[in-house]
């Protein structure tokens, strides 16, 4: 069983190199404008059959999967929590163990700080100041955290995760190919993110989705839910976090500027922070709903909620 997840973990890696490899092609063949060109030609049907033997591959390992589901109903739990949740029995076979939980622990608040980033430029920034982590071990920590906070049932949380976590795997994928150190071409990455070239992003959004897929539908055979059980518990959710984690991890001083409800205060703290920082506290305290019950004794404080809202964009 073990094996078995390791083999699909593969079949994620190798399907984002293909994808990328295709991308590539068809990147080099406009740039060219060699449509007649054997060799170009040649390289495009190559990443094309690579990426064909890679979705059979995906398939047959689906069907292995849900017969083992079917003569074992227990099975899937603990493939679940061998390979994926638990962080400190199992690691990735691509990674010594030791060298793992030593990197996570040494830099356990950056790789955090990282999971939360959502604008290219900001997470491109953050890497080229703390460019030793880009690594697999980094990928590693942020697939595991998605498949751990999925489970907690901190789905928006897990969805923001992913996304940083398919970001890394698509650096390290990109420095496989060009058989360079990923921490020289990241620049190259976040490069054709942000200037939207085509191909690129829809291979990642394509990729995103798929692994939330994974991570959704891990949990719940894990667990025993039914997509209908988790809508019916999903349906209305409350908030998308959870007010006391949030509140916890909170400077102090903002801290007291919920608990006084003062908004000039709150405006006051927040325009001497780091704006990265303070974005983000903000965005967790509006998902946490930990401002959705100041009292409104006027039509200026009915406004309080729009008005952070307002200082998020």
């Amino acid at each position: 069983m073990a094996s078995l997840c390791q083999r699909q973990q593969h079949c994620v890696k190798a399907s984002i190199a293909s994808e990328w490899q295709l991308a590539e092609a068809q990147d080099q063949l406009c740039g060219l404008e060699l449509h007649s060109s054997e060799s170009v030609e040649q390289e495009r049907a190559r990443a094309l059959a690579s990426s064909t033997e890679l979705s059979h591959t995906e398939h047959q390992w689906r069907l292995k999967e849900r017969m083992l589901g079917t003569l074992c109903p227990e099975a899937n739990r603990d493939v679940f929590d061998k390979s994926i949740i638990n962080i400190t029995q199992s690691w990735p076979n691509e990674s010594d163990p030791d060298k793992s939980l030593n990197f996570v622990q040494r830099n356990e608040e950056l790789l955090k700080h990282f999971g939360m980033l959502g604008r290219w430029d900001d997470s491109q920034r953050f890497l080229a100041e703390y460019h030793h982590l880009i690594c697999e071990e980094t990928a590693n920590y942020l697939i595991l955290w998605c498949f751990r906070l999925q489970a907690e049932k901190k789905e928006a949380l897990m969805e923001q995760v992913a996304h940083q976590a398919v970001v890394m795997q698509f650096i390290l994928e990109m420095a496989r190919n060009t058989q360079q150190d990923p921490r020289g071409c990241f620049r190259h990455f976040f490069q054709k993110a942000k200037a939207g070239q085509e191909g690129y992003l829809d291979v990642f959004h394509t990729e995103l989705q798929a692994f939330k897929d994974r991570v959704k539908e891990y949990t719940m055979k894990s667990t025993g839910e039914t997509p209908k059980d988790t809508v019916h518990q999903n349906t209305p959710p409350a908030c998308c976090l959870d007010p006391k984690e949030v509140f916890e991890s909170l400077p102090q001083e903002l801290k007291t500027c919920i608990q006084m409800q003062d908004m000039q205060i709150l405006q006051n703290v927040l325009s001497s922070m780091n704006p990265q920082v303070a974005e983000y506290h903000v965005k967790r305290c509006l998902e946490a709903g930990l401002w959705t019950n100041i009292p409104r004794t006027s039509k200026d404080e009915s406004s309080e909620v729009d008005e952070w809202k307002m200082m998020e964009t």
